[in-house]
């Protein structure tokens, strides 16, 4: 379901866009022994969404990063996971009516999350989930490939986004000389406070258009 002209995707999300009835794909990594990044995304819908999951730790990735169990929400509009709301309704504003999110694990090991996002309600039949959460075994094991292969598991559209909050996170430690857990704090606050995205934020920082020492 790619647009046409769309830049190319890449494989480990290209393939639920070929296999499956969906229109955004986002993988992310969630945690240790990863670091929390979006390994792809299809386009920057699906960009956008794993952003905002990754940096509220809230949405459906999350939950189903937490339970190893698939989280089927079948209509934005009419779920009632109210840990979800606020995602469900920036999904919507995007024109996304139902979210599919896989556990992505190899062995005891978590990795992250397949997100799913479609245009419509309903959009996965029960043999469409089946084949989605054996798709995301797979998509761990690429991810397991390319760490073992020296390659950087990040690509795609939105794919460096976490390493710039990385990076700012570092310089706001060093300019206010607060700990790695409250940095963040001070960006997502920045960012809330003037409308602006934690990317955004981040991107201002390490160009040094933001300076929290002035």
């Amino acid at each position: 379901m790619r647009n046409s002209g769309a830049a190319e995707v890449d494989p480990i999300c290209a393939v639920f866009m070929t296999m499956l009835p969906v229109h955004h794909v986002g993988v992310s990594t969630l945690g240790p022994p990863f670091d929390v990044e979006t390994v792809c995304a299809s386009d920057l819908i699906a960009s956008a969404l794993e952003e905002i999951q990754l940096d509220s730790g809230v949405g459906p990735g999350w939950t189903a990063h937490a339970t190893g169990a698939p989280v089927l929400i079948h209509d934005v509009r009419e779920s009632t996971t109210l840990d979800h709301t606020g995602f469900h309704a920036a999904a919507a504003d995007r024109g996304v009516r139902s979210i599919y999110a896989f556990p992505m694990a190899v062995g005891m090991i978590e990795v992250g999350a397949v997100d799913l996002y479609v245009d419509d309600p309903d959009a996965l039949k029960n043999r469409d989930v089946a084949l989605a959460s054996a798709m995301a075994e797979a998509a761990a094991l690429r991810i397991f490939d390319r760490v073992l292969a020296g390659e950087d598991i990040a690509r795609g559209t939105g794919g460096s986004s976490r390493r710039i909050v990385h990076q700012a996170t570092g310089m706001v430690c060093a300019q206010l000389r607060v700990s790695p857990d409250d940095a963040p704090i001070v960006i997502r606050a920045h960012a809330f406070a003037s409308g602006r995205s934690v990317l955004s934020i981040a991107e201002s920082i390490i160009s040094r258009e933001i300076d929290f020492t002035v």
